[in-house]
This record gives C-alpha cells, structure tokens and sequence, in this order.
C-alpha cells in the first residue's frame, strides 16, 4: 500500500478447526479479536459467511477504512486468491476466496497459505528475525512449511511452495487425505498421532504416553521421527537454511518429542549443513499467521495486485 493512506488489516488465520481474526493499526497495533469454530462441513460459502461476521465484529465498520488478508490451510494462487484444495477443508477444490470475500465485505482482500503468512510472520517479528535463509514449519492438524529464501518470501513459479507435509515419507504408509500414500502429514500430524494411536487427539496420545502408556510413546516417537528424517533431508539438505522454527500444538507433546524429532534431522541430513542450521521453537504462537497476514497487507503494492516477496 505504497503511496497510498494505509488501512487499517483486518487478518484471519483460517484452519481446519478454527478462525481467528485481528485487527491490526497501519503501525501493526493489535485491537479488537475474535475466533468462530470453522464450519468446514457446511461447505466454502457458510465459511465465507463467518469470515463476513468476523470481519464485521472486529472492524472497522467502513469498508473504504480495511483490508482483509487470510492465510488459508491447502494450495493458493496468490494472485488470484483461488484456493486449490484444502485437505481439512471439504469442497474447496478451485474457490474464488477472494473474489467471495470481497463480494460479501465490499473491502480489498488478499488470500495466502498460511505457513507461508507465519514463516512471513515469525521472519519479520519472531523466532526468524535477523535470518536472511529462513523455513518455518507447523505441525498441527496438518504439516506445512513456509520460506523466506535471501530475505524474501519464496512462493515457486505458481505461489504454491512449501506442502512439505505432502512430501511421501512411506510409500507403503497410511493414506493421506490428499490422495497418496505414507504423506509426512499422515505420519506426523496431530491429526495422524491421534488416529494411529486409537485416541481423539494428539493431546490424548500425550497424556496418555506421560502416564505410561507404551503405545502412545512409541507413536509419538514414531511421527517425531519421521518429521525429523524429513527435515533433515528435504528442507536442510536441500535448501541450506540458517534457521528453521518449529511451530503447531504437536511441539506442546513435551521434551520428549523435540528431541526425537533432532534425532531424526541429524540421521536425515549432512554435518555441516546441520551445524550451520538453528532448530528453533517458534515466538508468535497463535498469532504468527495474524502477524504474517498483517505484514502480507502492508507490503502488497496497490491492494490485491503483487503478493509480498514475490
């Protein structure tokens, strides 16, 4: 919004289970919030209609004063704002979000990944500060990964980098509800621990492995295992980060799990690359995709045209 009297943001970090919305001061001030459980199985356009309440509740009223940037769990196009298909979103395949959103708020509005809104996030004003190669990955009910490569965000040639929960880990493994087979994501996901260990949630699985449960430990370590083996190989190998933080509800497991995950990174990957790369807990928490949504809007050129670092 260079050139131009900024607006105030209106940022929502749109998941599975949840959305969260903020409202952010041209200065990144954070005011009024509020969170409605996603209703993913009524289908995209009742979605659409608590993203309307929510805009409306947390302001501000005039649609000419906002923008709205929300970070989405599956495949964008940043430009256009067309979710692809959101695994833990049924029905999503190609929805014009933005256009949607826009229709029913009268506001501009931009649509990214979400782990790329929290790796913009946790780069600008977290763990990632100070980083010019940085990865941030969430573990929680999915697996994803956003990337800020030579101090920018990186996208790919269509906006559509960073699935490393889709990375197959097992070709034999469990489904994965993207179509394949032995995904990352149906290895090491809250959702995945939760399933191979017969409980209802990941947390489940945590408690019950702190009180002894066999079984419940060994899944843990497992999904810590596999994700570690993953990193290793696929983001540290690969790209030769200096830092990568870790993020997502599946890091509350406690210490156990952290450690097997490093574990896993250092028979994944190559001594130096590994010694050059700092494994980090994540700083924003729950407001990492609000802040990386924020940050999206202030850098946009004129609202809606160029996404931020591309």
């Amino acid at each position: 919004m260079v050139g131009e009297v900024r607006r105030e943001v209106v940022a929502l970090d749109l998941g599975g289970t949840w959305i969260r919305a903020a409202r952010f001061s041209p200065t990144g001030k954070i005011g009024k919030r509020a969170r409605d459980r996603t209703a993913a199985h009524l289908g995209p356009a009742a979605v659409v209609e608590q993203i309307r309440d929510l805009v409306e509740t947390v302001g501000p009223a005039d649609p000419g004063a906002r923008v709205v940037a929300i970070g989405v769990p599956g495949p964008v196009d940043p430009f256009t704002g067309v979710v692809e298909g959101a695994p833990n979103l049924p029905g999503w395949g190609a929805f014009p979000l933005k256009d949607r959103v826009e229709a029913e708020v009268g506001s501009p509005c931009l649509v990214d990944h979400d782990a790329t809104l929290a790796a913009l996030g946790e780069h600008r004003q977290g763990a990632g500060r100070g980083f010019r190669n940085f990865v941030y990955v969430t573990v929680s009910t999915g697996i994803g990964a956003g990337l800020c490569l030579d101090g920018k965000l990186f996208r790919g040639g269509q906006g559509k980098a960073g699935e490393f929960g889709h990375i197959v880990v097992d070709p034999d493994g469990p489904p994965c509800h993207c179509g394949n087979r032995g995904c990352l994501e149906a290895l090491s996901s809250g959702t995945a621990i939760a399933a191979l260990a017969g409980l209802p949630s990941a947390a489940a699985v945590s408690r019950a492995a702190q009180e002894g449960d066999e079984e419940a430990a060994k899944v843990l370590a497992q999904a810590a295992w596999h994700l570690g083996v993953a990193v290793g190989g696929s983001l540290i190998n690969l790209l030769n980060p200096d830092a990568i933080a870790f993020g997502g509800g599946v890091f509350a497991a406690g210490p156990a799990f952290w450690d097997q995950m490093t574990a896993g990174v250092a028979h994944g990957s190559f001594r130096a690359p590994r010694e050059h790369c700092r494994l980090l807990r994540a700083e924003l928490g729950e407001d990492q995709g609000l802040v990386g949504a924020f940050e999206l809007a202030m850098d946009a050129g004129p609202v809606g045209t160029t996404p931020a670092g591309v």
